[in-house]
């Protein structure tokens, strides 16, 4: 019974709360009107909706309604209630007024200049809201003149005011605000613009004032507190921002701005987790909100999450390309991830016009990286002559002009440095460093007393010491010297790296990865260290514990570059080639114009079999090159790696830029062009730099196998085959590479074949030697050729499941088809491997598909007449007679190939067909 009471008694007070609203829609809009003139809008707008469910036709409810919303500055729901005011006959000029302002606020003032300008004499009203179109559009003279007819209104003055900003006179613009605020202290734009006008006077007490008087009102609430936190922010006013952006919350939980300014004060406060969960509240509703996008670049960057920063800051640039802070902080995300070009590059435009030291030392230091120390110094002495008291600045143009041998001149700026910030330190120890690296040892040590003397409390000093004393072979006060850096501060790696670095030198590389070892304990994720444990596994012969530190490293630091590079290269050493392209072009994500990545890149691709990639790679690099005319390292492995694709006009520049670098004395260069002399066929020219080698004492492993390969060219055969057994007796792989070769010539595959499997049976993970292996067992042994391929799957290696598939071909295994199109995937541009998947797909009747992959193979490589006869009868078979004999004749009047008779018949009888 207890229940049903209850029941019946919610029942009834229902239908009472429904009952007792007995007032009439004319009511309710009385009562609304009372409201909007307290500035309770709100309340109104729920007075003006209850009307309106009681007589959807009352136009002077929509009219008001629609003036609700818009001191709201809900203008879409405005226009929508004013063109209801309108269908339902309402002549009132509030109507119109009122329509024609909304469209204004909504973007569409091209629609109110139509509809305006040829109507003739306007009210004062509407010459506003024409004057408010035209200054959207552009026309500041045009807007002065109508905003002049309204001068007896707030609007019209709040118009002026705009258009005095604009142009730059503030006196009366200044003016004619406060004379919008005083003929209209209710009007709530005139409030906030007023305050934006002192603001960016910085009259923070005016500004605090008129913004105070918006949030006061109804329509301003919101965004006047929004201006006061702007005001405490520009200030350096952390709490009372903080304060205000709590009191937006409350108000309007969901507005962006509230969000955006709640992650900036985080951020400021060093509290960057906060200020990421902030910002990414104002992403999810407007993900391209340029502030936003900035402090969530700054955000990652201080986070160590440099892909997500340069997104970020790419992302705000694109709508704010003058920004020259975004740029330098784009500039150092790239720096720091050892992106040095694309650090320029974002600086680049910039450059010659900014008046910004900060920008130009930046841009110096990234020159002053890249090997371009005459840019560098440009730009270094620019921003100390912006700047003349930045110690910071006259370091980095010590350093410049330290790399162009102009050491008078940088004693001078460190000394200049030292005199302007004598507590900053690191003149100082550049200064000593000079002293370092001239050799000047008791020089250096005077140097470095001094230096421990300003910083007795820093472990650079006696780092710096320990140095000095091992110039001075004197081991035991350096090693004591390093210890007692890490007596001051047992984090500082470099002293770690020293001691190291002692360990190995005397033969205890267990003591020197123990060095690293135990300053991992504190510090388990230090990519540094790890790397260098990496190197000393490499340098140790111990692979699986190299791949093992470089594999910590990357996922302790998900963006590192060098760690994916060490890996990369280890992985290609390795011959694992897949995962070698898996992680190398993880790291391009990262940092996509890199040269040490995309040199292992086209590594990968060369090794892979895939030329066309390669070449693609060194064409992207040629213009870097052009651009870093210096870089020497550049230049070298540029000019390598064109001479291994076929750019040899390109290569020999490369290279001969080198030797202009170098008084035509760098091995590597010498070696690179004598190779190409070789291929130009100029044996001559190519003996004369072997001899310029020899002759400087280069007799290293590369210079004997080049002048072993000089000697086969000069028909010294058995003087070839010497020097090739020597090498190949000592290790170096090319020369047993250069010896099977010549055994294969010589029609001894038997001793090739012995030969190879001696060297796997040493040196197990050679892939390219196991490929060789099986490629010579294809020739003479199809059943050990599979079973050697076969071992090889694995390792997804393209070349050895394309051959692989051939053999299934030929053999007539049903698994040819799956295992063409693994190669495929591992190397979907190689042409030949597209020709073997094509050419098994056609004996398999799978016709239109062959000849896709058989015309992309031609297209990747015409000159191969074997796939422009594959593709020709792959075109005879589906009936493309004209198609078939021009492919045909292509490959006929290509080279020789193996299936010349069998293109011969088949063009005879498409002759005859």
């Amino acid at each position: 019974m207890g229940r049903l009471n209850r029941v019946c008694y919610g029942l009834l007070l229902w239908v009472w709360l429904v009952g007792c609203d007995s007032a009439t829609a004319e009511q309710h809009v009385g009562n609304a009107e009372a409201r909007l003139a307290q500035d309770d809008v709100r309340t109104a707008v729920i007075e003006l909706k209850n009307a309106l469910q009681k007589d959807p036709d009352l136009a002077s409810a929509r009219l008001l309604l629609g003036e609700a919303h818009a001191r709201l500055g809900d203008h879409a729901s405005a226009l929508k209630e004013f063109e209801r005011a309108l269908d339902l006959g309402l002549d009132d000029p509030r109507v119109q007024t009122g329509l024609l302002r909304a469209k204004v606020r909504l973007g569409r003032y091209q629609e109110v200049i139509g509809e305006l300008e040829d109507a003739g004499a306007l009210s004062p009203q509407l010459a506003v809201v024409l004057a408010d179109a035209n200054l959207e559009a552009g026309d500041l003279g045009r807007a002065k003149i109508l905003y002049q007819q309204g001068l007896s209104l707030a609007d019209g003055n709040l118009g002026l005011g705009l258009v005095a900003w604009q142009e730059g006179d503030l006196d009366r613009a200044d003016h004619y605000l406060t004379q919008a605020t005083t003929l209209d202290p209710g009007h709530a734009d005139a409030w906030l613009r007023k305050g934006e006008f002192s603001l960016s006077r910085q009259a923070f007490d005016d500004a605090r004032l008129s913004f105070d008087n918006a949030a006061g009102l109804a329509a301003g609430q919101v965004l006047g507190r929004v201006g006061l936190a702007r005001v405490h922010l520009v200030q350096g006013d952390l709490d009372g921002a903080a304060a205000e952006v709590q009191r937006i919350l409350k108000l309007a939980p969901q507005f962006p701005v509230a969000h955006y300014l709640d992650g900036l004060i985080r951020f400021e406060r060093g509290d960057v987790t906060g200020a990421e969960t902030a910002i990414r509240e104002v992403q999810r509703v407007a993900p391209d909100h340029p502030p936003s996008l900035y402090l969530m670049g700054a955000i990652k960057y201080r986070q160590g999450q440099h892909a997500q920063a340069e997104d970020n800051l790419q992302r705000f640039l694109a709508q704010d390309f003058a920004n020259d802070a975004a740029a330098k902080l784009l500039a150092s995300v790239r720096f720091d991830r050892g992106d040095f070009q694309r650090a320029v590059d974002a600086l680049s435009q910039r450059v010659d016009a900014t008046e910004d030291p900060q920008l130009l030392a930046l841009y110096g230091a990234a020159q002053l990286r890249l090997g371009n120390p005459v840019q560098a110094t440009q730009a270094l002495e620019r921003a100390v002559a912006l700047a003349p008291d930045m110690a910071a600045f006259r370091n980095q143009l010590a350093l410049s002009l330290l790399a162009t041998g102009d050491r008078a001149r940088a004693e001078v700026e460190l000394n200049s440095a030292v005199a302007v910030d004598a507590d900053q330190f690191q003149s100082d120890y550049l200064l000593a460093m000079v002293r370092v690296r001239e050799g000047d040892w008791p020089a250096a040590a005077e140097a470095v007393d001094a230096l421990v003397q300003k910083s007795p409390d820093s472990p650079i000093g006696y780092n710096l010491r320990g140095v000095v004393a091992l110039g001075q072979e004197d081991r035991a006060a350096g090693e004591a010297a390093f210890k007692a850096a890490l007596q001051r501060d047992a984090g500082f790696l470099p002293a770690v790296q020293n001691l190291a670095r002692m360990a190995e030198q005397d033969g205890n590389r267990d003591q020197a990865m123990r060095w690293y070892e135990g300053f991992l304990e504190g510090r388990a994720d230090d990519e540094s260290a790890l790397l260098a444990l990496a190197d000393l596994a490499v340098r140790g012969n111990d692979a699986a514990a190299a791949v093992a530190y470089l594999q910590r490293a990357v996922a302790a630091n998900p963006e590192t570059v060098r760690g994916r590079l060490g890996l990369g290269r280890l992985y290609f050493a390795q011959g694992q080639l897949a995962p070698a392209g898996t992680v190398v072009n993880e790291a391009l994500a990262l940092a996509p114009a890199m040269p040490d990545l995309l040199l292992l890149r086209a590594e990968i691709d060369l090794r892979s079999g895939n030329v066309e990639a390669a070449r693609r790679v060194a064409t992207e690099l040629q213009p870097q090159a052009a651009r870093l005319p210096n870089n020497m390292a550049l230049h070298l492995a540029l000019g390598n790696l064109q001479a291994r694709v076929g750019q040899l006009t390109l290569a020999r520049t490369n290279l001969e830029r080198v030797l202009a670098l170098t008084d035509g004395a760098n091995p590597a260069a010498l070696r690179g062009l004598a190779r190409l002399d070789l291929r130009d066929g100029r044996p001559e020219a190519a003996r004369a730099r072997v001899n310029q080698l020899l002759q400087a004492g280069d007799d290293d492993a590369e210079t004997r196998l080049l002048d072993a390969d000089l000697l086969l060219a000069e028909n010294r055969r058995a003087d070839a085959e010497k020097s090739f057994s020597a090498l190949a007796d000592a290790g170096v792989r090319d020369g047993m590479i250069r010896m099977v070769g010549l055994e294969v010539s010589s029609q001894n595959p038997a001793a090739a074949m012995a030969r190879l499997q001696t060297w796997l049976e040493q040196r197990p993970g050679d892939l390219g030697a196991e490929l060789l292996l099986a490629d010579l067992l294809m020739r003479q042994d199809q059943d050990r050729a599979v079973a050697r391929y076969e071992a090889l799957v694995e390792t997804n290696n393209p070349v050895a499941l394309n051959n692989l598939a051939w053999l299934y071909m030929e053999r007539k295994d049903p698994r040819a088809v799956a295992t063409a199109r693994s190669a495929v995937a591992a190397a979907p541009d190689n042409p030949n491997i597209l020709d073997t998947l094509g050419w098994i797909l056609l004996q398999e009747g799978q016709k239109p598909e062959a000849v896709r992959l058989l015309r992309r193979s031609v297209q990747l490589n015409p000159s191969n007449p074997s796939v422009q006869y594959h593709l020709g009868i792959a075109l005879r078979d589906t009936g493309d007679v004209r198609g078939a004999r021009d492919a045909l004749t292509r490959a006929m009047e290509l080279r020789a190939f193996p299936e010349q008779e069998e293109a011969r018949r088949a063009l005879e009888q498409l002759a005859d067909s």
